[in-house]
């Protein structure tokens, strides 16, 4: 199965991307991983926040391919320990998906037409974080997912 994270944005801090990049070649034994930024929609600022989620939600439901299963990371979605990630990664694999989107919403979220596309939305935390940081720890989770399906010592139990 290929994963890729999706995110909206720009291009990460260097301290960020040093992190990424470790977890990302790591990741790399066990699954196609790739990272994919969306550009901020043009003339962001002048738009009002329900306008500029829709235009982010097309850019993000026009790049989708019908088999992909829509994974979004948002604050209403399902909590899951590490244990139930690598299970919903198993899950995944068991049932053929072939390309597994992670999805980082901008600023203000995901709009509702891109959540109600999605398959699973998972909250990450009750708190807010910088979409930086968001894709340094999806990539971290994922890595730890893996190790746990694999039997490796990264995480314990």
């Amino acid at each position: 199965m290929k994963i890729q994270l999706w995110s909206i944005g720009k291009e990460n801090d260097a301290y960020i991307n040093e992190g990424i990049k470790i977890f990302q070649k790591r990741l790399q034994h066990y699954t196609d991983f790739d990272i994919k930024l969306i550009p901020t929609v043009k003339q962001a600022a002048s738009l009002s926040i329900p306008e500029l989620k829709k235009a982010e939600g097309k850019l993000i439901l026009d790049l989708l391919q019908p088999a992909d299963y829509l994974l979004a990371l948002d604050e209403r979605g399902k909590s899951m320990t590490t244990l139930q990630l690598s299970d919903f990664l198993q899950q995944r694999e068991n049932a053929g998906t072939r390309q597994l989107i992670v999805l980082i919403g901008g600023a203000f979220g995901i709009d509702p037409a891109v959540l109600q596309r999605a398959q699973t939305t998972l909250s990450l935390s009750a708190l807010t974080f910088p979409h930086q940081i968001v894709r340094l720890i999806v990539t971290e989770q994922l890595y730890r997912a893996y190790t746990v399906l694999n039997n490796k010592k990264y995480h314990h139990q």
